[in-house]
């Protein structure tokens, strides 16, 4: 394989990414304070009925919820919103999703039972956290290893707008310094790429997006 062409334009990075430590560390912690707060009030016999009826439902849940993200993704298909591929790549991400919560709060759970038992409080906790954690990672190492094979739709639209921005630059007769300066006031992120994917004249689309920085730097 050639060496890729670098890009000037970058994707904007998410900082609230799925696996950032303490990102991650902000959003269980409180929850799951307040949880076993309210979990201690409410007395043992409603912790135990409500535990016994979380374990019967959480499967079902976790199915519904991945039925839901599959059916606007195949909407999202039908409408043309996005590519086949990404469809591809949609579903394997919903379904690693599923997998990785179920794995994670069977995990958790029998962790706490191996070390304490019958502690209802802790077992929904472990449970909750296992699948957060576990689903997590399972969709990390699934967006890495499925983007060895497969280019989504945002991918393929960084590259049609890196390429529409150096034929501007081109059109223009800018120098490398000049068009590196305009790259940098430039910030691309996922919103503006699946825009582009859905508009029927990309090119127009990504040039009325662009032309306000050139314009600029005249």
């Amino acid at each position: 394989m050639g060496e890729q062409k670098k890009l000037r334009l970058e994707l904007r990075k998410n900082k609230k990414g799925l696996l950032g430590g303490k990102g991650l560390a902000k959003l269980i912690i409180p929850k799951l304070a307040t949880m076993a707060m309210n979990l201690v009030a409410i007395g043992p016999r409603v912790i135990l009925r409500s535990a016994f009826q979380l374990l019967r439902t959480n499967i079902w849940t976790r199915l519904i919820s991945t039925l839901v993200l599959i059916s606007f993704d195949l909407y999202n298909f039908a409408r043309k919103k996005i590519s086949f591929k990404q469809l591809v790549i949609n579903l394997i991400l919903s379904v690693s999703l599923l997998a990785g919560g179920t794995i994670g709060w069977m995990f958790g759970t029998n962790s706490v039972l191996a070390v304490v038992a019958e502690n209802t409080v802790l077992w929904i906790i472990a449970g909750i956290a296992g699948a957060g954690i576990v689903s997590a990672v399972f969709d990390a190492v699934c967006r890495r290893l499925l983007k060895r094979f497969l280019k989504s739709d945002v991918d393929n639209m960084l590259e049609f707008i890196n390429n529409e921005f150096e034929l501007m630059a081109k059109e223009k007769g800018l120098s490398d310094e000049q068009v590196d300066e305009i790259a940098k006031h430039i910030q691309i992120d996922d919103k503006i790429c699946i825009k582009c994917f859905s508009r029927a004249d990309k090119k127009k689309y990504i040039r009325e997006t662009l032309i306000p920085y050139f314009d600029k730097e005249n």
